[in-house]
């Protein structure tokens, strides 16, 4: 998949969740099924130009045709866009999170790990975003996003030992996965400040 086609399917993907859309209602839209708009957001599908028309309007976006010497900025400006918004949908996620957290610490105050969690969710917000950092806070996060989507069914079990034991084991594991993402870039941070350092002269330690 080309540069240009990649960045135009994350454009639409972008739109159509600012406006709130699923797949199923944008294809509703613009008379394409679910599964086409699916293929078209991940840049499997050749776009006609005709549906890329009619997915603009329905997103409120602009379609130009623009000098060739000009793709380089606005494929920047697309880029840094999709990045702006992936960060606020994963300082979002994680904000869900913690309040998810704290019903848990709550609820089950004997889960001690519940409470590291919530540390190591504080700490992930004051990295710098990057593409790599967000999909891999994202993975970190699953196994919290797993149980808070099966937690009423597992609302019998927690009531023994065994069930807040998985409990504490899903919390753990985001923990170790998050703490994990901050210190790669905190050491790579460290690396990169290192290689600016100027080099010292004898004299420098003489004075």
């Amino acid at each position: 998949m080309s540069t240009a086609i990649e960045d135009i399917a994350a454009s639409i993907k972008v739109a159509r969740i600012a406006k709130g859309f699923t797949q199923k209602q944008l294809g509703e839209r613009v008379g394409l099924p679910q599964s086409h708009i699916s293929k078209i957001e991940g840049g499997n599908v050749d776009l006609q130009i005709s549906s890329l028309v009619e997915i603009a309007r329905a997103l409120d976006l602009e379609l130009k045709l623009v000098p060739r010497r000009t793709v380089p900025a606005i494929e920047g400006v697309v880029r840094s866009q999709r990045e702006r918004s992936e960060a606020s949908r994963t300082l979002a996620t994680i904000a869900e999170t913690n309040r998810f957290a704290e019903r848990l610490r709550q609820s089950y105050p004997s889960v001690t790990e519940v409470n590291e969690f919530q540390s190591a969710l504080k700490d992930i917000q004051t990295i710098n975003f990057t593409p790599e950092t967000l999909k891999a806070i994202q993975q970190a996060l699953q196994p919290v996003a797993h149980l808070k989507k099966h937690l009423q069914d597992l609302g019998w079990a927690l009531e023994q030992k065994e069930g807040t034991k998985k409990l504490a084991q899903q919390i753990a594991a985001s923990t170790r996965a998050l703490r994990h993402v901050r210190n790669l870039q905190v050491h790579s941070i460290d690396r990169d400040s290192a290689h600016r350092l100027p080099a010292y002269r004898l004299e420098d330690d003489a004075t």
